[in-house]
């Protein structure tokens, strides 16, 4: 998956000289924690909950009611704005994404098709988008295996849930340490022939977790 398929397109903007206030009221009613800043088409920042929060002084929280009647605060968005901005093309996949926020420690990101504004893409979004992808339906079951030995375990777990009749829902795999684990989530019936499969096949299974199907009171 890509950083266009989970983006959200419609992404709030503000001039460098646009009031705090003005950001403030932008991102309560929208219920968002940053801005990007524009100059022209030009991205020259991003403005954050905790930039306003951090630029004026700890006794006043801009983000109250108070604050918003009293006409506070007064400064402008280019005095507390991050520059130079980290940003992300649309066609990069969405794990680069996830690892570029957690280098560079930010919670999103503006996202750019052909050099131009195109969409923002923040930590919940990448949060909703892996949630999709690693859950099944209730009654699925994950079951995470050692391919340390034999990484080619693809074709293995295709032939054997069709032989088995599950279906094979997702598969990925990562490093832990020096040891390579994968992960495949099955569904359609009981997974323990499967995990026999594996062990038989030189992939030893490290966990098994099924989800629950939902209870149903009367």
């Amino acid at each position: 998956m890509i950083v266009e398929m989970c983006m959200s397109k419609n992404v709030e903007t503000v001039q460098p000289d646009t009031f705090l206030l003005e950001a403030v009221r932008r991102m309560t009613s929208r219920h968002i924690r940053r801005l990007v800043v524009l100059d022209g088409e030009s991205i020259v920042g991003i403005i954050c909950h905790h930039d306003i929060v951090r630029a004026l002084p700890a006794n006043i929280n801009p983000f109250s009611a108070i604050a918003l009647d009293q006409n506070q605060p007064s400064g402008r968005v280019h005095s507390c704005m991050t520059q130079p901005v980290i940003t992300i093309d649309a066609g990069q996949p969405i794990e680069a994404a996830a690892q570029m926020m957690t280098q560079h420690h930010i919670g999103g990101m503006p996202v750019l098709q052909n050099h131009r504004l195109a969409g923002i893409v923040t930590e919940s979004d990448i949060f909703r988008t892996f949630s999709k992808l690693l859950s099944g339906q209730s009654g699925s079951t994950r079951i995470t295996f050692d391919v340390t030995a034999n990484e080619n375990a693809l074709p293995f777990l295709v032939s054997t849930t069709k032989a088995l009749r599950l279906e094979l829902v997702s598969v990925f795999s990562y490093f832990e340490g020096a040891r390579r684990l994968a992960v495949a989530r099955v569904q359609g019936g009981s997974a323990d022939p499967l995990v026999e499969k594996l062990w038989e096949s030189n992939h030893p299974v490290v966990n098994v977790l099924t989800t629950l199907r939902p209870s149903i009171r009367s």
